[in-house]
């Protein structure tokens, strides 16, 4: 794969294109369909030129799954700056989360389609848990600054990122089968309602 400081600028235009294409393709055909020449028919490429550029399909799928990956979780982290109080964060967090969910369906594809490519194939396995490790490191991060303001946990701090990221993936896989659903939305409103009770304020430090 192409270091981006060693693009030209029609170097880095060609890298975009191939890279919106991909997303296109993910988003209409899903994992298993996008392969290289289709993405290059969608770009309007020779299947060479995807090749220069990325490599492989792996290389490919590892900038689209970062690419998507970064662009939610620095939405999220921008949303989320300055604020303090659990419930205030949890349905911030959640509503900027969701929203990106439901109306990005390249995003889906790259969580679960390519996690589940990663089961059978090594090679896409660290790919496949970039947008969960972003998840993860948001959380973690949540809790520091939580816990810098004198909060204090009422479970283990690895039993709570644990149980965030696995009910948040929960939810949205729960989205992928059976869609936008009242009992969806009552799962999540009950998801966030836990989250709030997770610490407590520094006056009730015993």
């Amino acid at each position: 794969m192409r270091a981006a400081g060693d693009l030209t600028p029609k170097g880095a235009l060609r890298v975009s294109e191939i890279l919106d294409a991909a997303l296109r393709c993910l988003a209409r055909d899903g994992y298993a369909a996008t392969s290289i020449q289709r993405v290059a028919d969608e770009a309007r490429l020779h299947k060479r030129v995807v090749l220069y550029y990325y490599g492989s399909r792996e290389n490919l799928f590892d900038a689209v799954v970062r690419t998507l990956g970064d662009r939610l979780f620095d939405r999220l982290e921008e949303a989320l700056t300055g604020l303090e109080e659990p419930a205030d964060i949890v349905a911030t967090g959640y509503t900027e989360l969701w929203a990106a969910i439901t109306t990005d369906r390249a995003l889906l594809v790259a969580w679960f389609g390519l996690r589940a490519e990663a089961i059978t194939d090594p090679v896409l396995q660290v790919t496949a848990s970039y947008l969960a490790d972003r998840l993860r490191a948001l959380i973690s991060g949540l809790i520091d600054d939580a816990v810098g303001r004198g909060r204090v946990l009422v479970i283990s701090r690895t039993s709570l990122e644990v149980l965030i990221v696995a009910g948040t993936q929960g939810l949205v896989l729960d989205y992928l089968e059976r869609g936008e659903t009242p009992e969806l939305q009552a799962g999540i409103r009950d998801f966030q309602g836990w989250l709030t009770t997770v610490s407590t304020p520094p006056r009730n430090r015993s």
